[in-house]
């Protein structure tokens, strides 16, 4: 994990499976920075979006072969493969 952060592959707004960044942070965060701005008088709209299913439509074979083109160990593709196929039957 510290070599995809070291190579920039992560925002720095990426929350959830990075080490010191929980969901728990990010609501946090987000509603310390919405306060702010309403107490400035900002109007903020905000757009809730269920990404639970997102995973399950990404294609599988194209993420399998971008992570060759950034020489991503061959065991992570594997197991990414091994994923991939478990969560379609």
């Amino acid at each position: 994990m510290e070599d995809f952060l070291s190579k920039g592959f992560f925002s720095d707004n990426q929350y959830g499976f990075i080490k010191g960044r929980s969901t728990v942070l990010q609501l946090l965060k987000i509603f310390d920075d919405w306060t702010y701005k309403m107490d400035q008088g900002v109007q903020i709209d905000v757009i809730y979006i269920d990404f639970e299913k997102a995973f399950d439509k990404v294609p599988h074979l194209g993420l399998i072969s971008k992570l060759k083109v950034y020489d991503i160990n061959s065991k992570l593709i594997v197991w990414k493969i091994f994923c991939a196929t478990e969560n379609n039957e």
